[in-house]
């Protein structure tokens, strides 16, 4: 009897593989997080909203609907198409261009005075291509403190979000860790303002 070659071993382990359970069955993939709030607003004083995304998964987004103030699930958010921003740890798509099928678009603003802006510019929004938005070298979020290791929230940028429902929002990160130091608890501040 011949011995078993090299090509024999993965014929019989490819056919055993195919009689195990599909781990699709068991393990969906889905980009799912378990049941839970993942993003919380509280309401200033000054109009302004202070949100906090629980975005500490390296696998699954949490994704945000800024015109409801609220997350939705992953399989509502990819159904409704409904999401406006999406966290991953640091990163965060737009839902338009490269980073989802929607509408979405940003314009990123530099060394702006925040507080006074209480109207969309009427030009500079972009969606995401090869590189988010608001990740992208230009106009990225954060920058990485390579002496600390830690990320930063870059206070020269802030950006206005043209959503799903047509509205605009200027926002401004705050910071990438809570005050325990957990990373991916992605800290911002925003404000609905005018159209054009």
């Amino acid at each position: 009897m011949r011995p078993f070659t090299r090509l024999s071993w993965c014929l019989v382990a490819f056919a055993a593989a195919g009689c195990a359970p599909d781990l699709r069955t068991d393990f969906p993939f889905d980009g799912a997080l378990p049941d839970g709030v993942y993003f919380k607003t509280e309401a200033l004083p000054s109009g302004l909203n202070r949100s906090v995304v629980t975005a500490t998964s390296k696998n699954s987004y949490v994704y945000v609907d800024l015109d409801t103030a609220k997350d939705l699930p992953a399989h509502e958010a990819l159904e409704t198409n409904a999401w406006d921003l999406a966290f991953q740890r640091y990163k965060i798509p737009l839902n338009g261009g490269a980073g989802g099928p929607g509408p979405v678009e940003a314009a990123v603003l530099v060394n702006q005075n925040f507080d006074a802006l209480t109207r969309a510019p009427a030009t500079g929004f972009i969606q995401d291509a090869s590189d988010p938005v608001l990740n992208g070298p230009e106009g990225g979020w954060y920058y990485y403190d390579l002496g600390k290791h830690k990320l930063y929230a870059r206070q020269e940028n802030f950006y206005v979000v043209h959503t799903t429902a047509g509205a605009y929002f200027k926002l401004r990160f705050l910071a990438y860790y809570d005050a325990a130091g957990t990373a991916g608890m992605v800290s911002f501040e925003w404000k609905a303002v005018d159209a054009p």
